[in-house]
């Protein structure tokens, strides 16, 4: 049965850099009720693939269309299944009245689709997140990625299952009870998410959480108080220098890790900024002066947070 007209909402979306094509793995409803589960790999442009997302086949189960992995699955096999990873999807299932239309919202920068599961209700509007990256992400890359993409949904209020995390989990293809149930997807028109970006902060935070617990660590290892403006000095020269060498795009997490490590000393943030913020200047311009005052405020909090001192 063909969807009404409107049913999917939002206006073409540009696709990845570098080519439009997407593969995914496609289980018909009779491969995705057999065991071995064997799936086959499906190479389509990504306005044909966005449609086929987003376009519902109405029936009385959620197999009837059968499933499909955004993992390019060796062999198409499911069980313990690793690939590239051609699309980021996610789940959201704890989730209020509205909620399909905060995340489109949330989300419209990014290109991909919001598309309602098979037990969505007005009242509690279960869907699921597809967003185009720019490229395919290794395995490895997409253990780094997704938690960061996590991150980046947590910040707009979106919860999403965490068990999405497995490259080869299945989906369900979209199914609706019927038109009258049918809740609409949303199209998001904007960009593939950068890659090279996303995967550039995943690393840097966790540098930043690497220096913390590196300067937990020593902050256990008492300095004698006759030493400690001497420890301190050489510990803002240091500081000075790391954010001085840094290479362009890693300027703003070298400042965030010294100016979290001095703020063990006691240091308050005017201090650190005194000691650290021409230094940043100096070296990513003058034009960023202000990010590096949030910055070390920012720091400075972080290492409040953690009590440790």
């Amino acid at each position: 049965m063909s969807a009404p007209a409107g049913a999917v909402r939002g206006r073409e979306t540009r696709g990845r850099s570098g080519g439009d094509s997407v593969t995914i793995t496609k289980l018909s409803p009779e491969r995705f009720a057999s065991a071995p589960q064997i799936g086959m790999a499906i190479t389509q442009d990504w306005h044909s693939l966005l449609r086929w997302l987003t376009w519902p086949t109405y029936a009385d189960s959620k197999r009837a269309a059968g499933a499909w992995c955004p993992c390019v699955l060796e062999g198409g096999a499911v069980k313990g299944g690793r690939g590239p990873m051609s699309l980021l999807a996610f789940d959201v299932d704890d989730c209020t009245a509205g909620a399909i239309d905060h995340s489109a919202a949330a989300l419209a920068p990014y290109a991909g689709a919001i598309i309602p599961t098979f037990s969505a209700t007005p009242q509690k509007p279960k869907h699921r997140i597809v967003l185009l990256p720019s490229r395919s992400l290794t395995a490895a890359e997409f253990a780094v990625a997704w938690p960061q993409m996590v991150r980046v949904l947590a910040a707009c209020g979106i919860v999403v299952d965490r068990s999405c995390k497995n490259l080869n989990r299945l989906y369900f293809a979209c199914v609706a009870r019927s038109a009258s149930d049918w809740l609409g997807a949303r199209v998001l028109s904007g960009a593939a998410v950068d890659v090279h970006a996303m995967l550039a902060a995943a690393r840097q935070l966790a540098d930043v959480e690497r220096q913390r617990r590196d300067d937990q660590a020593r902050a256990r290892r008492p300095v004698r108080d006759e030493h400690h403006d001497r420890y301190v000095a050489r510990a803002i020269e240091r500081a000075r220098g790391n954010i001085a060498g840094a290479p362009e795009g890693g300027r703003h997490g070298a400042l965030l890790r010294e100016s979290f490590s001095l703020a063990r000393f006691g240091l308050s943030e005017t201090q650190i900024a005194d000691a650290l913020l021409d230094a940043f200047v100096d070296a990513a311009g003058e034009a960023r002066r202000t990010e590096g005052v949030r910055a070390i405020r920012d720091a400075v909090a972080a290492r409040g947070r953690t009590g440790a001192g």
